[in-house]
């Protein structure tokens, strides 16, 4: 499920769908406006996620909601793995689904 989460997140990234991205995180760290900056400031095409594709996930301690730090990979046509990366946390919620924040886009 969680895997699922973060390659919904990239495959929005990946079609340029900004808008709706800042929406389903609630706009909470990074708007539409953020996002889109970000990587076309980077100046390189986002493809999709090989078939194997390594996640960072950590589950922070004593968190209450549980809470788990994402570290994920971009690929890009230029340089297949990119110094590129998203960060998201993801809060669980009562219904055993996640809220889902974007924390940030960055280089490496």
């Amino acid at each position: 499920m969680i895997e699922k989460i973060i390659k919904d997140i990239y495959t929005l990234l990946c079609d340029k769908k900004y808008k709706e991205l800042a929406m389903l995180t609630n706009n909470t760290r990074l708007s539409c406006d953020d996002i889109e900056r970000s990587i076309s400031e980077y100046g390189h095409e986002l493809i999709p996620y090989p078939n194997e594709v390594m996640f960072d996930i950590v589950e922070v301690i004593n968190s209450k909601p549980k809470e788990l730090s994402v570290w994920a990979p971009i690929y890009t046509k230029e340089e297949g793995l990119s110094d590129l990366s998203f960060e998201l946390t993801l809060i669980e919620k009562n219904d055993m689904t996640y809220k889902v924040e974007l924390d940030n886009i960055h280089v490496h």
